[in-house]
């Protein structure tokens, strides 16, 4: 049997497909179609579910709930029983309990599920409850993301085109997303959401409603008591329900010999909740912004979860959307049906029959989309700061993959890379989650220059994966730890003068007639905004057209500007009959620098056999020879002229800036960069 999960943070449930394909869902040991996220710990027995729910209300202290908030937090735990439990090891043990009541009440062993997740989850998150299925003895062939598992659901009923909304408002987490159905088939144009937002915090307005009354009668803090605040979160929940119906509520509270009568009105309790209530709406406006569309664009909205049942929620979609509201007898179950949907799909593909007597069976087709933008952290152009470097945007289609290339530059003998997995929008590291470090080892490095291509991709489940190759060939991937501290991220690069080896730079600037004017003066602002990125080299300055003249041979950057400046007024002929390698050549000053050799020019040159003979003599001295071309520059004699393909960049004379910023930024960085 093949069963779909709904693993929630109040309720749960499983679902299988029977024999007319249609997704239904398997009662638990009572009956019941949702079993109570609770587990219990009593004299050295566990309960789960409703009789772990029981005991809550009772007041027991060893009763946990709501543990799927802390999925993937490893600061999170709760002790019982002399041992301590991660929010892990206790979904493993509540889906245990769901697998044993499933198998049980159909008489079957259950071969493999798909779990359903808030879609906002995150890596850790994802990892963490794969983990908990596996523990529980389950083979989990995907995750699915719940408002999507809602909608597949909805899907299966109705066969209409239409745009919708799915708002999935659970017990402990909150998602959004918009789907288009296009003959039965579905496609996720977006989702956001909040794993930490849900019916439990309507909970807390409850409770503090209590504890204030409480306080004022007898001046006693009911919040600060560890006894209250469990045997009350089962009975904040029923007045939240209540309220639903009817107001107000009286509600009969004793503590410490103390007794009152509280009352709960409806109006105090949505006032104090608008907050939350506003939070949902200005999440649905902010995704349809980000879709480039308004809530006129969209035919429905589908309510998903039990906190949907709150009035002051659909009052508040109605009167910010004008749009309908699909409310159904599924609202606690269709994530449940829908992952059940499709643990029986293959591929994203289920079979379908369409609506009507008679009617043939078609494939419905589900695509789904990943929430969180993927990229990794690297460094910014002018090599000051560390940035996340996006390379899977959120909203791309999963299964998803990208690569980029990855260059060590000549001289550097690395035969490994560090790489650290960003999940996040933010270009700041530490706005973003650090997902995992991976060192990829084993790379082939002369010395003479490497590339490296780094693939990330997110599966079907939207789990990450990073992997490297050389020459097409993965390399051999270690699995690290992130540190601890991670605040190194968000400070400025130091870089530590005597680990580094002095770097000289040589600029070559082609001064013949065709470099007049716009040329000449974007070449030379290029120039100097190159030096202010490079404070510490040394610098010379050469100019050639029929002839050459250096016009600096040894400079800091402090001075280098006048020389540059000079290039201006420089007359060195109009033509290019001459180079400049045999004055680099000349000028090399060894091994106590590491020497780069940046040509610019806008043409052909007559002189070409001699300058690639003089520019292979250079690089054999250890200097490495940039060419940057525009105009009509010759761009495979460029390469010629470049240590690398790579050395020789065409651009634009607009482009010049952005082309000798990459450059430094390369020069910087010690010799590697991630290619755009």
């Amino acid at each position: 049997m093949k069963v779909g999960i709904d693993l929630g943070t109040t309720y749960s449930a499983v679902a299988y497909v029977d024999g007319t394909g249609q997704p239904v869902i398997i009662k638990n040991e009572f009956g019941d179609e949702t079993t109570p996220s609770i587990i219990a710990f009593t004299g050295g027995e566990i309960s789960v579910g409703r009789e772990a729910r029981e005991l809550q209300a009772a007041g027991i202290s060893t009763v946990v709930s709501s543990f799927k908030r802390n999925m993937g937090d490893p600061d999170f735990s709760f002790s019982a029983g002399g041992r301590s439990y991660d929010a892990t090891e206790l979904s493993a043990i509540l889906l245990r309990h769901m697998k044993e009541a499933a198998e049980a009440r159909t008489g079957e062993k259950i071969e493999s599920c798909v779990i359903s997740v808030p879609a906002y989850f995150n890596d850790l998150q994802r990892s963490a409850t794969l983990e908990a299925g596996r523990m529980a003895g389950l083979s989990v062939e995907m995750l699915v993301h719940e408002p999507t598992a809602a909608s597949v659901c909805y899907g299966m009923k109705n066969a209409g085109d239409c745009t919708l909304m799915t708002f999935d408002l659970g017990g402990g987490t909150f998602d959004i997303t918009i789907l288009r159905i296009v003959d039965g088939s579905i496609e996720v144009v977006g989702t956001l959401g909040d794993p930490n937002l849900g019916g439990k915090d309507w909970d807390e307005v409850v409770k503090e409603i209590l504890a204030e009354q409480f306080f004022d009668e007898f001046s006693v803090d009911l919040l600060s008591d560890d006894e209250f605040m469990t045997r009350f979160s089962v009975e904040a929940e029923k007045i939240k329900k209540m309220l639903s119906y009817n107001s107000p509520i009286r509600v009969p509270l004793r503590f410490g010999g103390k007794s009152m009568v509280a009352v709960v009105t409806r109006e105090d309790f949505e006032f104090r909740s608008s907050g939350l209530v506003d939070s949902t709406i200005t999440m649905c406006e902010r995704l349809l912004s980000e879709q480039n569309m308004s809530w006129s664009d969209l035919s429905d909205i589908i309510l998903v979860g039990g906190s949907t049942r709150l009035p002051a929620i659909r009052e508040a979609l109605r009167k910010a959307s004008g749009v309908r509201l699909i409310i159904n007898e599924d609202t606690d179950t269709a994530v449940a049906k829908g992952a059940a949907l499709l643990a029986t799909s293959v591929e994203g593909r289920i079979s379908r029959r369409a609506p009507g007597a008679g009617g043939d069976t078609r494939i419905m087709k589900v695509s789904d989309a990943i929430a969180h933008s993927l990229g990794a952290l690297a460094e910014n152009p002018e090599g000051t700061m560390y940035v996340n470097d996006i390379i899977i945007r959120r909203g791309s289609k999963i299964p998803v993959t990208k690569k980029r290339t990855f260059e060590i530059k000549p001289r550097n003998l690395t035969e490994k890379i560090d790489i650290y997995t960003m999940q996040g929008e933010s270009k700041a590291p530490l706005e973003c989650t650090v997902l995992k470090m991976v060192t990829a080892e084993g790379i082939k490095n002369s010395g003479t220059g490497a590339r490296i291509d780094i693939e990330y991709s997110y599966d079907r489940s939207g789990m990450v994966n990073v992997q490297a190759y050389q020459d097409g060939e993965p390399l051999r991937m270690i699995k690290g730890d992130v540190p601890e501290d991670v605040s190194w991220m968000g400070k400025p690069i130091e870089r530590k003068k005597q680990d580094q080896i002095p770097v000289y730079i040589i600029l070559s600037m082609d001064l013949s007639g065709s470099m007049s004017g716009s040329p000449k003066r974007k070449a030379i602002a290029a120039a100097h905004k190159f030096v202010r990125m490079l404070p510490e080299a040394r610098y010379a300055v050469i100019a050639y057209a029929d002839r050459t003249k250096v016009l600096c041979s040894d400079c800091p950057s402090s001075k280098v500007g006048t020389f540059i400046d000079a290039l201006g007024t420089t007359n060195v002929g109009g033509c290019n009959g001459a180079h400049p390698f045999k004055d680099i050549l000349r000028l090399n000053p060894g091994s106590k620098y590491k020497v780069f050799e940046i040509t610019l020019t806008d043409g052909l040159w007559s002189c070409c056999d001699d300058a690639e003979e003089t520019a292979k003599a250079c690089m054999n001295e250890g200097i490495e020879c940039i060419a940057v071309g525009f105009g009509s520059a010759d761009h495979a004699f460029l390469k010629r002229i470049s240590s690398m393909d790579e050395g020789a960049l065409m651009s634009s004379v607009d482009g010049l800036e952005s082309t000798f910023s990459t450059i430094a930024s390369s020069i910087s960085s010690g010799g590697s960069r991630f290619i755009r």
